[in-house]
């Protein structure tokens, strides 16, 4: 609809850290249908809506990182290490999640809360606590495209259908969760074919 406008979140509120509390949305190793990973209590637990598999983790004092300023694209960002044999190196090469430029990065270790922060935490299209694949998961030009839940998938749709979009009425100057997606996501010339595919989890 021609003038359409929304008005986008605070930059975290759709950090994986605020989304567990209510569920992350994954696929059941089991059945393959839809399951909920949610934390409490410094403990991770998936459950299956479907056929009621159930799996908890109890969350490690530190993870892993790289943190760098990328030398192509001057964007800073944080690179999760998964493979615990990398957690030895005190040195990694590490691809920006931005342009991709490959350069080395110090390996760092990090408290576990502030591990589970921002979006950009998701790596290959998988929730951080289990690795189950996300339930809300598609591609565009060979990219990952994904939503955390059915709210998240609804903002996106949302922000990237909107002819006009506003600053939070309490965050004129501050990052919004639309900081947080990737430049391919938000460019003029993908919104329409992107959106199609979003709409079409609705459907899930």
């Amino acid at each position: 609809m021609p003038g359409n406008r929304v008005k986008d979140k605070p930059y975290g509120a759709y950090s994986v850290y605020a989304v567990l509390k209510t569920g992350i949305c994954v696929t059941c190793p089991r059945c393959g249908r839809m399951g909920l990973v949610t934390s409490k209590d410094g403990q991770n637990r998936f459950q299956c809506t479907n056929c009621g598999y159930v799996e908890t983790k109890e969350q490690s004092g530190f993870q892993y990182r790289v943190q760098n300023l990328c030398e192509s694209c001057g964007r800073y960002y944080n690179v999760p290490i998964w493979d615990q044999r990398q957690q030895t190196f005190p040195m990694l090469p590490v691809q920006c999640p931005y342009c991709g430029f490959v350069m080395p990065g110090r390996v760092e270790k990090i408290q576990q809360s502030a591990w589970y922060t921002w979006v950009g935490d998701v790596k290959r299209g998988q929730d951080p606590a289990f690795g189950f694949d996300l339930w809300f998961l598609t591609d565009f030009d060979g990219k990952l495209v994904w939503a955390l839940n059915r709210e998240h998938l609804a903002y996106l749709i949302d922000y990237l259908s909107a002819d006009l979009r506003e600053k939070p009425p309490d965050y004129p100057g501050l990052r919004t969760a639309a900081d947080g997606l990737p430049t391919f996501m938000k460019t003029a010339k993908n919104r329409n074919r992107i959106v199609k595919r979003l709409k079409k989890l609705q459907e899930k």
